[in-house]
Formats: C-alpha cells, sequence, structure tokens
C-alpha cells in the first residue's frame, strides 16, 4: 500500500487471485489499501488523481466477477460537497459495489482530510450476517453493541499503520481491545492491518471468546485464509 494508486491496484489483484485459488468466498482488504492514506502517504486529497482511482476501482470491480469473489476494498470516496469519506466497498461477485461502510470515528489528523460517516453496514454471506468497521471505530464499544442489536455473527475491520514509527502503547492496546470487543460480544473478528515494519497489530482472526485463531507474520505481505463455523458458537 502507497500513494502510487496503480501499485495498489495491481497488489490487490494479485492478492485477490491467491485468496480466489485457496477458496475463499470474500476477501478483506486494509484501510486505504487502494487510495493510499492521506495525511500520512500523501499530503492532501488536492489534485489527486480521482480519474486514476476510479479506473483501479473498475479493475478491482471486474476481476471480482471474474473470480466470483466478494470482496472488501478499502479506498477514499469522494463527495460532490465536503471532504472525502475513509471508506470500505462491499463488492458483490457480479462486480457490483453493493454496499458503502464510511469510517465514523476520526483521529484529529483524520479531519484534516476526511469527512467522518454516520451509518453503520451489515450484510449477510453464506447465513452470517457481519458489520463493517475502520480502524479507530475499534475504540468505541458503542458501535460493536449496535452491531449486535442487529444480530451480526462477524465484524470485518480494516486498519492502517498509520506512522512508521513504533508504537508500543497500541502494540498492547490494540489487540486487548479488539479480543475484547469480540468477547464481550460474541463476535467472530476478522482484523487487517497494513503491514509495515513496524504494524501496532497484526492482520488476525480472533474467535468469539477473544483467543486468536489465526494471525499473519508481522512486517510483510501475506494471504491468511481461514474458514469460520458459525455452528460451533453454542455459547450465543
Amino acid at each position: 500500500m502507497s500513494a502510487d494508486i496503480r501499485a495498489n491496484g495491481a497488489f490487490i489483484r494479485r492478492q485477490m487471485r491467491e485468496a480466489a485459488r485457496r477458496g475463499a468466498d470474500i476477501a478483506h482488504f486494509s484501510e486505504a489499501a487502494l487510495s493510499g492514506y492521506a495525511g500520512s502517504q500523501f499530503d492532501s486529497f488536492r489534485s489527486y488523481p480521482w480519474d486514476e482511482l476510479a479506473d483501479e476501482t473498475r479493475r478491482a470491480r471486474e476481476l471480482a466477477a471474474e473470480l466470483r469473489l466478494w470482496t472488501i476494498l478499502g479506498t477514499a470516496h469522494p463527495q460532490e460537497r465536503g471532504k472525502p469519506l475513509n471508506s470500505l466497498y462491499l463488492i458483490a461477485p457480479t462486480g457490483r459495489i453493493v454496499k458503502r461502510y464510511d469510517k465514523c470515528f476520526l483521529m484529529p489528523h483524520d479531519r484534516k482530510h476526511y469527512a467522518a460517516g454516520h451509518r453503520l453496514v451489515t450484510h449477510t454471506l453464506n447465513g452470517a450476517k457481519f458489520g463493517l468497521l475502520v480502524c479507530f471505530d475499534f475504540r468505541f464499544p458503542e458501535i460493536w453493541r449496535e452491531y449486535l442489536k442487529r444480530r451480526c455473527r462477524l465484524v470485518f475491520l480494516s486498519s492502517y499503520l498509520a506512522s512508521p514509527k513504533r508504537n508500543r502503547v497500541m502494540e498492547s492496546v490494540a489487540p486487548a481491545t479488539m479480543a475484547t470487543r469480540a468477547s464481550e460480544n460474541f463476535f467472530w473478528l476478522v482484523a487487517n492491518n497494513t503491514s509495515g515494519e513496524k504494524p501496532w497489530s497484526t492482520s488476525r482472526v480472533i474467535r468469539p471468546d477473544g483467543s486468536a485463531a489465526l494471525e499473519a507474520p508481522p512486517g510483510r505481505p501475506a494471504v491468511l485464509t481461514f474458514t469460520i463455523d458459525l455452528a460451533g458458537d453454542a455459547a450465543r
């Protein structure tokens, strides 16, 4: 992931093909995976190549249709008025964008570049109802409780490293908070992060009891595949 939209798109398509080769039903990408992250990887959205982003989005959608692969794609979404949104596109195996989630809770540096979202998004796949979240959203229990009220069983959380500097506080706080949010709501949690040199949390799958079922190696790109079995969630 970088400020180079074309390079991001090519990398995403390679990982989509690998996910499909492994038999995945859905591929899940990190926050701003296609667009790059404003304020970190590039200074601002002034003179941003939106046409290039639209073209790479089209190519991802076409590949999703070719592979028959559900895809959660992190990107920036332009608005006619106001700042862009930090968004996740849910792309169906037809290639159509069926849902869009916009990051609701923004850090102060985010607010310089992005507008906040104001709605939650759910969808059902293979009998599993899931919700979408982006990065800093995970710190707020009320947003998880609302997904519980909507009878979700699974949450996909997309994050971005945000800084190349090591953050020792987040290294302990983030995994603990994610495990707590999963266990207190009895959710499966699929949480990814960009693979910088010093990620504050590696990509992982967390069980409804808060334990880690699978974790990516730190500091390098990887494709993880995991089968979630809701039938075993008897404690719910």
